[in-house]
Order: structure tokens, then sequence, then C-alpha cells
């Protein structure tokens, strides 16, 4: 039987990715680009993307982020890097991202109490973010708990298709939503410990060499230096992890949309260099 090289890619709206489309011409040759609308039918990828689900394993490229927008994600770079480190390889993706979401709420994992619901779950990914977007809060834990159904989901996939699953990589981009309260901030390292505890112990025969790769978040936030030292420090201390510090290598928010620049979240260059150096920390080339 083959492998399956699966790679999670979860989080907020820098992991849904909020990249313009329009913008390539501005960080990328022509040739790049028509690479990336191609996709990567090699690396094949099954999303809960904010208010979009592909329904199951398609090639990974553009578009694989919200309904209404032309945008890509991080997923790109991720699968071109892929693509070039593992030739050869079966590799696939696993995406749950909503933006808005928080771990002190939204991806609250079973271990971390409080008001965990174990049958918290989206009723429509539509609807969902419908809820967020109006202020209405959503039950504890359901981005979590999704990401354990879409994960157990696309393992049945892989494995009814005659691989072996392995899962190599747990890519988080979060933490921007919990870095504006000193309150949430406070409680995040525990939370967080928790969370990948608990996806560890889920999937407890598919993660023996797992990396859990954590990304820093941008300058724009509140309390970014006690979260990015968060992030650096919990990484150091872990044998298993990787901090990816977003800030020392350069990524931007702060030039698109051109005449109402979106400062939240990753101009389109910087969405697809997030998903290559996901891929690079993953150590799998």
């Amino acid at each position: 039987m083959k492998q399956a090289t699966v790679i999670i890619l979860a989080g907020q709206s820098n992991a849904v990715g909020v990249g313009h489309v329009q913008y390539l011409p501005k960080y990328f040759p022509s040739a790049k680009i028509a690479e990336f609308e191609a996709g990567y039918p090699a690396v094949p990828i099954n999303y809960l993307s904010h208010d979009k689900r592909s329904g199951g394993f398609v090639p990974t490229g553009l578009g694989c982020t919200e309904r209404s927008k032309n945008t890509l994600g991080p997923e790109v770079g991720l699968a071109e890097r892929l693509s070039e480190l593992c030739p050869g390889r079966h590799c696939f993706i696993v995406k749950c991202a909503v933006g808005g979401t928080s771990l002190w709420r939204d991806w609250l994992s079973p271990s971390s109490g409080g008001d965990y619901d174990p049958e918290a779950y989206a009723p429509s990914p539509e609807e969902a973010v419908y809820s967020i977007n109006n202020g209405v809060p959503m039950s504890a834990g359901w981005c979590y708990n999704e990401l354990v159904k879409l994960t157990r989901e696309s393992l049945a996939v892989l494995e009814g298709q005659g691989y072996i699953p392995v899962i190599r990589g747990f890519c988080w981009m979060q933490g921007e939503a919990d870095a504006c309260d000193p309150a949430t901030m406070a409680d995040y390292g525990a939370r967080y410990d928790r969370m990948v505890k608990d996806f560890a112990a889920a999937f407890a025969p598919y993660v023996e060499d797992c990396r859990f790769i954590d990304a820093g978040i941008s300058e724009i936030w509140p309390l970014y230096r006690e979260m990015n030292a968060f992030k650096s420090r919990y990484a150091a201390e872990r044998g298993d992890c990787v901090f990816v510090d977003t800030v020392a290598h350069g990524l931007t928010t702060r030039t698109e949309p051109e005449g109402e620049v979106d400062i939240y979240h990753y101009d389109c260059g910087s969405t697809v260099e997030l998903g290559r150096l996901f891929a690079d920390a993953l150590g799998l080339g």
C-alpha cells in the first residue's frame, strides 16, 4: 500500500486567505501565475474555508477561500512548495479555517473544559459565518469539532483509496482574535497546549511523526508581541513544534487592496509566502 502524507492547515482569516488574486502580477512572473491558476492536482485539498466547502479532495489552487471573493490562501504556496520538495510523494492538504474565530471559544478543545460543547458544529458554513459577522457567538468548540470531523472524513477517504495516511504537519495560523484582549491572551498558552494535545490524542495512530507549525501574527494586533513571544517559547520547549516568525520574514499587510488597504490580512505575495514557510518548516524534503 502507498503512504499518503497529510498536512493540516487550520486557523482564522489569514489561514482562510485574503490575498487578492488581481495583485499576483506584482509578485510573480506570468508563468508562475499560470501555474497557480492551473492548480496542483498532485497535491489535492479537502477544505472547509470560511463559508465554503470543497465536498471532498480537489486540486489545490486559487479560490479555496471564500465564496464571494477572488482570493487565494496559504495552501497555494504550501502546495507549490510540496510539489518542489517532495516529487513523487502523495501529499494531501486538509484545511479548516474560518475568519474571526478565537481559540478562547471557537477552537476550544475538550480538555480545556469551560463551555466546550462536544455536539457543536456549523449548521452550514454560510450560517456560521453569518452568525460571526452579526456578533452571534457559535457554541464553544465548534471549529475544533469541525476540524476533527473533516480530518476523520479525509483519512477515511484516503484509506478507501488504498493509502496509508500519515499526518506529518499541523499548520496553525491563528491568534489575532485572542491578541486583542488581555484576558484571552492570558489563557491562550494553556488552551493552545490543550488543543495540540487533544488533536494528537484524537489521531494518535496517524501523528507519530507530525510537526506542529505555529505562525506568528502581524504587528497590527494590540498584543502581537505577547502572542508571538508565547508561540516562539512554546515551540522552543517542544521537539515536535516549529515557530514561523512572520514578522522576521517580512510578511506584509499594509499594501492591498490599493486605495482601501486591509491592514489585518496578509497581502497577496505574503499569503503565498506563508504557505511556503509552512512547507519548509515541515522538514519533508
